[in-house]
C-alpha cells in the first residue's frame, strides 16, 4: 500500500488513474481511492465553488462601466413652460476614474481568494483519500477476520467430532463432549459476527465513490506488510508546507489584499461625464462637462484598515496555536503508529509460534489422552485470540499511517 503515492494522487486529482469497473475482479487500493476522487459529490462542490469565485474574482477586477443617462427638463409645466417648446434635452456618458490602484488591489484579493478556494480543493481531495484508504484498509482487516473464524469453526468442529469419539469409548467425560459443542457454537457466532462486520465495511467503502451497494468481489492488501515510516523528525518538517498551514497563510495573504484595497479606497474616486445638451426654446446645443468627488473616504478607510490589521492579528495567534496542535497531533500518531508495528512484530515473531507449538503439543497430548478437552480449548483460543491481535495490530498501523500521512501531505509531492 503506497500511501505516499496515494497522497500524490489527491493532489493529481486522480488523473491518469486507468479503472477497471468490472464486479468480477479484486479492487486495488489505488482503484478505490481513484474511484472516490472522480465520484465523491464533495469534489464537485469543491468546483463549483471555485468556478463561483474565480468568477467573482475576474467580475471584481473588471474596469468601471461606463454610464450612459439622459435628462429632460422644463416640460409639460406652465405659461412659457407649457408643451416641449422650453425644453432642455442632455445626452451624457460618464465614466468613475479610480484613483489610488483600486482595480489593481481588486484584482490582488480575487486571486488571493481563487489560491485560498484551490487550497480548500486539495484539503478536500486529502481528505477523501484519506477516509477511503482507511476505509480500504477495514475491509481488508474483516477479510482476515472472517477467514481465521473460519478457520475456527472449522478446528472446533474438528475437536468436537474427536470428543465425542472419545466419549463414545468411554475416555472422556460426557461433559467435555457438551463443551466442545459450546466451542463449536461460539465459533460459528464469531463467524456470523465477522460476516456481518465485513459487509457493513464493504458498503461503507462502495459509499466512498457513491455506490450503495458494494461493486467489487474482494479487496486486494497484505496487511502484513509494514511500510516503513520516515522519522518523526523529518516528517515535522512537511507540517509548515501541508494545506492546513498553507490554509492560514493564504488567509493572511486574503485579508493583506482586503487591507490593500482599503488602503487604496482612502483616495477618492472621480466621477466624470460629458454630455451634450439642447435647449428648445433657442434651437442650439452646447457641451456638459460634470465633475464630482465623495468626501468623507478616509475615515472609512481608516476604519477598514484597523478592521484588517485587528484580523491579521488574530489569525497570526490562530497559527501559532495551530502549529502547536498540529505537531503534538502528529507526535501522538507517530507513538500509536510505532506501538502498533511493536506489538504486531512481536506477536509475529515471538507470541504466535509459541502459540502454535504449544496448541500442536497440546493436540499431540489430547489425543494421547494426556491432557484434558479443556486444556486443548484453551490453546485453541489462545492462538486465535494471538491471530486476532496481530490483525488488529497491522491494520491500526495502516490507519495511523494513513493518517500520519494525511497530517504531513504536501503538494509538491504530486509533481512528477
Amino acid at each position: 500500500m503506497n500511501l505516499r503515492w496515494l497522497m500524490a494522487l489527491a493532489f493529481a486529482g486522480a488523473h491518469g488513474v486507468v479503472l477497471s469497473g468490472h464486479a468480477a475482479e479484486p479492487l486495488r487500493l489505488e482503484e478505490a481511492v481513484a474511484r472516490s476522487l472522480a465520484a465523491n459529490p464533495s469534489l464537485a462542490a469543491e468546483a463549483a465553488e471555485l468556478r463561483a469565485v474565480q468568477a467573482r474574482a475576474e467580475r471584481e477586477g473588471l474596469p468601471t462601466p461606463y454610464v450612459a443617462g439622459a435628462d429632460l427638463e422644463n416640460v409639460a409645466g406652465t405659461g412659457a413652460l407649457s408643451g416641449v417648446h422650453s425644453a432642455e434635452t442632455t445626452l451624457r456618458l460618464g465614466r468613475v476614474i479610480e484613483l489610488g490602484g483600486k482595480r489593481a488591489a481588486r484584482q490582488a484579493l480575487g486571486a488571493a481568494e481563487v489560491a485560498r478556494q484551490r487550497n480548500a480543493s486539495d484539503t478536500v481531495r486529502i481528505d477523501i483519500a484519506s477516509r477511503t484508504t482507511a476505509r480500504f484498509i477495514e475491509v481488508v482487516a474483516d477479510q482476515q477476520r472472517l477467514e481465521f473464524a473460519r478457520e475456527q469453526v472449522k478446528l472446533a468442529d474438528r475437536t468436537r467430532r474427536e470428543v465425542a469419539t472419545w466419549v463414545a469409548a468411554a475416555r472422556n467425560p460426557e461433559s467435555d463432549l457438551r463443551a466442545a459443542e459450546i466451542a463449536v457454537a461460539d465459533a460459528e457466532l464469531e463467524r456470523e459476527h465477522a460476516e456481518h462486520e465485513l459487509a457493513s465495511a464493504r458498503m461503507t467503502l462502495a459509499a466512498s465513490w457513491g455506490a450503495f451497494e458494494p461493486d467489487f468481489t474482494a479487496a486486494t492488501g497484505d496487511l502484513r506488510e509494514l511500510p516503513q515510516v520516515e522519522s518523526f523528525e523529518t516528517l515535522a518538517t512537511r507540517l509548515p508546507m501541508t494545506p492546513a498551514q498553507r490554509s492560514a497563510l493564504l488567509e493572511a495573504e486574503e485579508i493583506a489584499a482586503r487591507r490593500r484595497v482599503a488602503q487604496a479606497s482612502a483616495k477618492p474616486d472621480i466621477n466624470v461625464s460629458l454630455g451634450v445638451r439642447r435647449l428648445e426654446a433657442l434651437g442650439d446645443q452646447g457641451l456638459v462637462i460634470s465633475v464630482s468627488v465623495p468626501l468623507g473616504s478616509k475615515p472609512r478607510a481608516s476604519l477598514a484598515i484597523a478592521e484588517a490589521d485587528a484580523q491579521l492579528a488574530a489569525l497570526e495567534s490562530r497559527r501559532d496555536a495551530q502549529r502547536l496542535e498540529s505537531h503534538q497531533a502528529l507526535f501522538e500518531k507517530y507513538q500509536e503508529l510505532m506501538h502498533a508495528r511493536t506489538e504486531y512484530e512481536a506477536l509475529r515473531t515471538r507470541m504466535l509460534p509459541k502459540a502454535e507449538q504449544a496448541l500442536a503439543v497440546t493436540r499431540r497430548g489430547f489425543e494421547a489422552g494426556r491432557f484434558s478437552f479443556v486444556s486443548l480449548a484453551q490453546a485453541q483460543r489462545t492462538l486465535f485470540d494471538l491471530r486476532a491481535r496481530s490483525v488488529e495490530a497491522a491494520a491500526r498501523y495502516h490507519t495511523r499511517l494513513v493518517e500520519v500521512e494525511r497530517l504531513t501531505a504536501v503538494a509538491t509531492e504530486a509533481t512528477p
